[in-house]
């Protein structure tokens, strides 16, 4: 299915959950790379999640634990146009399953890289901030459809991830793809399941997935005068036509 705006989410339920073990962000095995004009797709079909349910758990008011969903990293060197799919893949490693309900959110930002210390939800610096914000005690760092942030143990300034759109999959069908419009940057994609209840499965098996960035190509400043011109020609030969 496509969706880039619209989202039909799946029913909520009150849920009281412990901490989940402590995970760091990172992007080993998930980095898409670098795309300038000439555009270009990538694939990575083995990566997993634990349990089906981390992206939408990111919609609660007490946010969601970062490490049930998988980040992802690319760059642009130019505003273009990205187009991400991401479909269950019950071979992706050795332990995974099938039956992901997949969905991702697009941030601009990166999660602190080495050499320095990596982000996660419970260093005592993203604690401090998730206390500020006030309201309920938070569950984790990450927002499914908003701005977040977190930082590491050496207390770096925040990573701040600015919400860019998301997608998720709405038929339950296994497949979600959106598109979207991106000003030249780095990006963060996190990836996770879209079934809110399954939270209720004790076991939470790893959940095998496959995601494929594909960029668009931007024209060169050459061919796009060309093609302007040549739309022009067309427009005054048409007009003559009717006159005739």
């Amino acid at each position: 299915m496509f969706k880039t705006q619209a989202l039909t989410l799946v029913s909520a339920v009150a849920l009281s959950l412990p901490f989940a073990a402590e995970a760091h962000v990172g992007y080993g095995g998930r980095d898409f790379g670098s795309f300038d004009a000439s555009g270009g797709s990538v694939t990575i079909a083995n990566q997993a999640v634990s349990g089906n349910f981390g992206w939408a758990d990111g919609l609660d008011a007490d946010f969601g634990d970062s490490h049930r969903v998988r980040a992802f990293r690319f760059s642009l060197t130019t505003d273009t146009m990205v187009t991400l799919s991401v479909s269950a893949n019950a071979g992706a490693t050795a332990t995974s399953v099938g039956g992901l309900i997949p969905a991702f959110s697009i941030y601009e930002g990166l999660a602190h890289l080495a050499p320095l210390g990596a982000d996660y939800d419970y260093s005592s610096a993203t604690q401090a901030y998730l206390a500020s914000l006030g309201g309920v005690p938070k569950e984790g760092s990450f927002r499914a459809m908003n701005d977040w942030s977190m930082t590491n143990d050496a207390g770096d300034p925040l990573t701040n991830f600015l919400f860019r759109g998301y997608a998720a999959d709405t038929d339950l069908n296994g497949v979600v793809t959106g598109s979207f419009s991106l000003a030249a940057g780095d990006y963060s994609v996190f990836i996770g399941g879209g079934n809110y209840i399954s939270q209720l499965d004790a076991t939470r098996p790893s959940y095998g997935l496959s995601a494929t960035l594909a960029v668009a190509a931007v024209p060169e400043p050459e061919t796009h005068a060309l093609l302007l011109s040549g739309l022009g020609l067309i427009s005054v030969a048409a007009r003559r036509r009717m006159k005739g």
